[in-house]
């Protein structure tokens, strides 16, 4: 992503793990138009109205059922008028078996998350702000690239 925006442009990482934001500085910390800071995406951000673009990347799930409409809100704020997020996760919607496969899944290794198979997302983000939503189901749709847009009416 670094390179894609060029030298005028920036690109700002964040993970609420110290060890995690500790890895990627010393991965990719010589690149200079490149950011990672410690934050809980589910509180206010420092950024509003900043980003063009917002990616996430298999953590909408790991939220708490109750926290994921903020995190949502916080991503909204955060981006510019047209700004998109794209939000690439399991698929909350998966059905028949998909669903078995991810729920065996989840039973195994994200046992406080099961909750996330019974939430519509694009309701969820149409709450938060966003429209213009499109969901991309992938892999038998067990996984699913979500791309959602801030424009004000």
């Amino acid at each position: 992503m670094a390179t894609a925006v060029g030298d005028t442009g920036e690109v700002v990482g964040l993970d609420i793990t110290e060890s995690m934001v500790k890895v990627a500085k010393e991965r990719y910390g010589g690149l200079r138009n490149l950011i990672f800071l410690q934050r809980d995406a589910t509180k206010p951000w420092e950024y509003q109205n900043y980003f063009d673009g917002i990616f996430t990347s298999f953590a909408l799930h790991e939220l708490p059922e109750k926290k994921r409409l903020g995190a949502l809100e916080h991503s909204l704020r955060a981006l510019k008028e047209r700004g998109r997020m794209v939000i690439a996760d399991f698929n909350p919607e998966v059905s028949g078996g998909g669903k078995t496969i991810l729920l065996a899944f989840f039973k195994l290794f994200e046992r406080g998350n099961l909750n996330f198979f019974s939430f519509d997302q694009s309701e969820l983000l149409k709450k938060a702000g966003f429209n213009r939503i499109r969901t991309f189901p992938v892999l038998a749709s067990m996984f699913q690239i979500t791309l959602a847009q801030r424009i004000s009416d």
